[in-house]
């Protein structure tokens, strides 16, 4: 599967943040999502590319009733990532003063484009779009640019058309972080980086699954030792990722490690090995070590449990509610970033309830699906 980078180029940057906040430093388009690991300092991305400031002859900044009407096309919300930007963008939308006009594609990436459209139908100010596939959303794109509407994606990417500004985690980071994070733990069992990884690979058609893949293939073939003996889609889904990780386990006795490209991914891997009796508690040389990202409730969850080892969490609500932000400067004319990477933090055991996670944002705890 070849994994094209050539979007990853420069994005802007939510700030500075202390400990274990992971900021790009590449670039990335996301799912679902770009971070150095825990025991390490953080990096800033590069200078973004250049801003876009609404053009003299836009869309008028508001609509019926003197509020913007801004149009929001959400992938699914059978995910409590999900359900996170529903809440970022409703938030959001309500302290920007936007009117805001909802769809939800239910996974159905055509039905996303005919909901986008019928959005611009609307007289929408704005469309933000959180998509299911990126080169199956590039109509709709269009669409928008042909009626010169700004469009806004948010945690995942398009692969066509003009997008005025992209939210969303730093993907390729957070791969690499996930990789980083496994040959450490990997030299604290073994004196050397080396062993048997999993690695379950998000919803094909997604950048941030591209994104993530990315991230993590090119930093674990850093380490000569360590093998990745099973690479499977597991969809971003815990049923598909069971069933991946059911034939792994039947087939490779010796597995050390598992890279689940979200906490679905990993939380599926994890029933998995406890079906098989393969579970081991943390601090067992046996123990699969299982790391995702989200972030969500199940995941945190399983740390405490020991059925987890890590996650490198993202905030949907706080990314979601600064896409809106970016919309209302553009509609005072001021510069919005092309790209924007929200920052990331990878939480585990030792640090799950400690004052610099409760500051970043347990997202999922103000979720309810």
């Amino acid at each position: 599967m070849a994994w094209s980078s050539a979007r990853f180029d420069s994005w802007g940057t939510f700030g500075k943040s202390s400990g274990a906040v992971l900021l790009c430093a590449a670039a990335a388009l996301s799912g679902c999502s770009k971070s150095d690991n825990s025991s390490s300092t953080s990096s800033t991305s590069s200078a973004a590319s250049a801003p876009a400031s609404a053009p003299a002859s836009a869309p008028a900044a508001t609509a019926a009733g003197g509020k913007p009407k801004i149009g929001f096309s959400i992938a699914t919300l059978n995910n409590a990532f999900f359900v996170g930007l529903k809440a970022g963008v409703e938030r959001g939308a309500k302290d920007q003063g936007f009117d805001l006009v909802q769809t939800n594609a239910n996974g159905d990436a055509q039905q996303q484009v005919n909901d986008a459209i019928n959005l611009l139908s609307q007289g929408v100010t704005a469309l933000v779009l959180n998509p299911i596939d990126s080169k199956a959303i590039i109509p709709a794109v269009e669409k928008a640019n042909s009626m010169n509407i700004p469009v806004f994606t948010l945690d995942r990417g398009s692969d066509g058309g003009k997008v005025t500004s992209f939210v969303a985690s730093d993907n390729v980071a957070l791969g690499q972080t996930g990789a980083k994070w496994i040959a450490e733990q990997l030299k604290k069992r073994y004196g050397e980086e080396k062993g048997n990884v999993v690695d379950l690979i998000g919803l094909v058609g997604t950048t941030a699954a591209t994104d993530r893949e990315k991230g993590f293939s090119e930093e674990i073939a850093k380490y000569p030792n360590i093998k990745v003996v099973a690479r499977q889609e597991g969809a971003f889904d815990q049923e598909k990722s069971l069933n991946a990780m059911t034939s792994i386990l039947q087939k490779y006795p010796q597995i050390d490690a598992v890279f689940g490209a979200n906490d679905d991914n990993t939380v599926g891997a994890e029933k998995a090995i406890d079906n098989a009796g393969r579970y081991k508690p943390l601090g067992d040389k046996e123990h699969i070590l299982v790391i995702g990202a989200d972030g969500t409730a199940q995941a945190l969850s399983a740390i405490r449990a020991g059925k987890q080892d890590a996650t490198i969490s993202q905030n949907p609500i706080q990314m979601a509610a600064k896409s809106l932000q970016f919309i209302a400067d553009y509609n005072a004319k001021k510069d919005v970033p092309a790209n924007y990477a929200w920052p990331t933090m990878l939480i585990d055991k030792s640090n799950i309830d400690s004052d610099e996670v409760k500051k970043y944002g347990l997202w999922s705890e103000e979720v309810k699906q």
